[in-house]
Formats: C-alpha cells, structure tokens, sequence
C-alpha cells in the first residue's frame, strides 16, 4: 500500500491536465501518480487534482471510499456553472481538504495549479515575435476562432510542458483559449489575452485581457501582463503544501 496516490487525468494528449499534479514538482516519499479514471490499489491519502474535475471527482473509478482514507483535492476548478450541483455537494463531501484554483472563492484555500513550481519558468527565453496563439485542441474549431496562417500557433495537445513553455515564451503577446496557456502567460508575464469558452477562466488570480472569438484580432493591443503573478502563485503553493504535509504527517506517523 502506498501511503499517498495522486491522481488526476494522466493519460491524455492535453499537456496542461497531463502536467497538473504536484507530484511532478515535489519530492514526495512512499507515493505514486496515475490517472484517476482507473482503478486504484490501496492508498491511505489521496490527492486529486487540478483542473476541472472537482465535479465528478467522488464518481472516478480511481477513487477508494473506504473508512479512514484521507481525501485531498488541490488545483482543482471549484466555481461550477450551476449553483446546486450533486456532483459537487458529493465531491465537497468527500474531500478532508480542498484548494481551489479559483481565487476568491472563499470556501476553500486558495491553491493554484502547481506547474508554476516548474524551474522551467525560471530560465524563460526572449520573445521572438510580436504575437502567438496557444490554442486549445478541442475547442477553437467550435469557437470560430480562424486564426491566421501567419501567425505562430501551438495546439495545447502538444509533445510536453517543455513545447509548450517554449512556445508561449515566444511571444510578447499570448492569446490563448486554453485555461493553462493564459495561466503560464501570466505567470512568464507576458502580455495575455484569453478568449474563453466557459467560466472556468475567470478565476485567475490577476487577470488577463479578455476578447471574444469574433473581437480577438482587433484586441491584439490590450494584453495584461502580471509580473508579480510567478511569486505569488508559488507562494500559495507553499501555504497550501504545509497543510497537505501536516495532514501527512497526521495520517502517516
């Protein structure tokens, strides 16, 4: 048995869910990461998370019900689109401690997506063009988007995080309709502007610029940066950590 399983979705093509999880970017003793759509062996302490699973999360296959399992969800999308959700009452149910990648939501603790602990952020190159687009895989052909063929495009079902960071560092404004390409925007403060499809990407904790699929082009002067967006996630990240570890250490010792 291990004392600690970290699941999220793992196994898929979307870089930005693939890279999600804390297990990537902490030394953790006596764990292991899988995806949450399996079944799982024993676990004293799962850690579920991020990205936008919170609603469904007590219904995955991954995850034990057991008495005295410990239930941790962190990174994850908490502002669901309708105000009474079961799947979420049941997710809330379930979960000893829960951080939300939604900033203001003041029913849980504010814990970003934990890639922003990536030392890939730390060693950022030089842009080398006015403006890029991240876009994301699934969504920009329903959205209409028509982004040009001249311009710099990276689809979010790209090769890895190291793609994907090198690619949105290219450019001194990013538009991107993919929640973790706006999210690594900011935090390598480059000008971004987002082109949402849902209210998952409101929850920034600075805002980017905001355009519509028909607006986007006109708008390629309004990006926001946030400089000090690095710092304070990594901050959060820390804060949030040092009560996943006395919870640990409560559980474990």
């Amino acid at each position: 048995m291990s004392a600690l399983m970290f699941q999220h979705l793992r196994d898929t093509k979307n870089v930005g869910d693939a890279m999600c999880s804390p297990y990537d970017y902490f030394d953790w003793q006596d764990a292991q990461a899988k995806d949450l759509r399996t079944p799982s062996p024993d676990y004293k302490i799962g850690i579920y998370g991020g990205g936008k699973i919170f609603g469904g999360l007590a219904d995955e296959a991954g995850i034990l019900k057991q008495e005295g399992v410990k239930h941790i969800a962190w990174g994850v999308g908490t502002r669901q689109t309708f105000p009474i959700s079961r799947k979420y009452s049941r997710a809330r149910a379930l979960c000893d401690l829960v951080g939300s990648r939604d900033y203001g939501d003041t029913r849980y603790d504010y814990a970003p997506c934990a890639s922003c602990m990536s030392p890939l952020f730390d060693a950022q190159a030089a842009p080398e063009h006015d403006v890029v687009f991240y876009f994301h895989g699934g969504k920009t052909e329903k959205q209409k988007l028509g982004i040009p063929d001249d311009m710099p495009k990276l689809s979010n079902n790209c090769n890895s995080l190291e793609e994907a960071l090198a690619f949105i560092a290219s450019g001194k404004t990013v538009v991107s309709n993919s929640y973790h390409g706006v999210y690594w925007s900011l935090l390598m403060g480059r000008k971004t502007i987002c082109v949402p499809f849902s209210n998952k990407f409101y929850g920034y904790r600075f805002k980017p610029a905001y355009a519509t699929p028909k607006n986007w082009k006109s708008k390629l002067d309004t990006g926001l940066a946030a400089p000090e967006m690095l710092k304070t996630c990594r901050d959060a990240t820390h804060a949030f950590k040092a009560k996943v570890d006395a919870l640990i250490k409560e559980v474990c010792q």
